[in-house]
């Protein structure tokens, strides 16, 4: 039986389906351009990587889906079902279930669970993993990320979340994995794009900035990024020590046969 966890996430506008599907573009295939370039390209890879480790995979949950960007990475047979919050103005049209209920699913229903940058609004964490065991078959896997160094909105609450909790929170779990996605040059260029990003946003409402806001920023967001992948090459090589600033965490486990 489900229990009533709920996720708390920011609430947007159901959006037109060419906005969709830019954004689920800019998730999937982004653009050195982008604010936020080396903090998604370094998660789909990992993604891939993952999922390409699973193996064969039939039925497949993606929860609080977004705009569903990954769902190619999964084998051409898989049978992936979108699940997103059922709110007024939130969301983007694309799940197949829209509910507040967690997981209102059957018993071992799925072999395989991905929730990406979401698990974090999840205010209960313990009875959730208890649900996505629930509706896993045996031995099927769940894949999670969460952001590490990331904006936050004081009106949300929100769980930041580190390696060791994140294996204390799977214990007994089998394969159980934990990827840091991107390292501290990602860290320092997410952090950069992102304040670049809110001072175009402010250029942009100004009608005389408008038309120079958009390529000013992509040249610096461009920039931004490539020095950060000079910083993370700079850090793997030279930084040593048991600290950690990745940009995401990656966590791969299975449920036990």
């Amino acid at each position: 039986m489900a229990c009533g966890v709920q996720a708390v996430g920011p609430v947007s506008s159901t959006v037109p389906p060419e906005v969709v599907e830019r954004i689920r573009r800019s998730r999937r295939y982004p653009r050195p351009t982008q604010f936020d370039y080396l903090h998604v390209k370094r998660l789909v890879e990992d993604l891939a990587a993952a999922i390409a480790g699973l193996g064969d995979v039939r039925d497949v949950l993606d929860v609080y889906c977004g705009t569903r960007p990954y769902e190619d990475l999964f084998p051409a047979g898989a049978k992936v079902v979108g699940l997103d919050v059922d709110r007024p103005g939130y969301g983007y049209g694309v799940a197949d279930v829209l509910t507040n209920e967690f997981l209102p699913f059957a018993d071992e229903s799925f072999d395989a669970l991905m929730c990406t940058q979401a698990f974090h609004y999840i205010m209960e964490p313990e009875p959730a993993i208890a649900e996505i065991r629930r509706v896993l078959r045996p031995g099927g896997a769940v894949l999670i990320t969460v952001p590490v160094v990331w904006e936050y909105d004081r009106e949300n609450p929100e769980h930041h979340y580190t390696e060791p909790l994140l294996r204390r929170l799977f214990e007994g779990w089998d394969e159980l994995r934990v990827v840091e996605s991107g390292g501290w040059g990602v860290s320092w260029a997410a952090v950069t794009a992102t304040l670049l990003q809110h001072l175009e946003e402010s250029a942009a409402a100004r009608r005389a900035l408008r038309p120079l806001a958009r390529p000013l920023f992509a040249a610096a967001y461009l920039a931004v990024n490539g020095v950060g992948i000079a910083l993370e090459a700079v850090a793997r090589r030279f930084v040593r020590g048991r600290l950690r600033l990745p940009m995401n965490l990656l966590l791969m486990a299975r449920r036990p046969t």
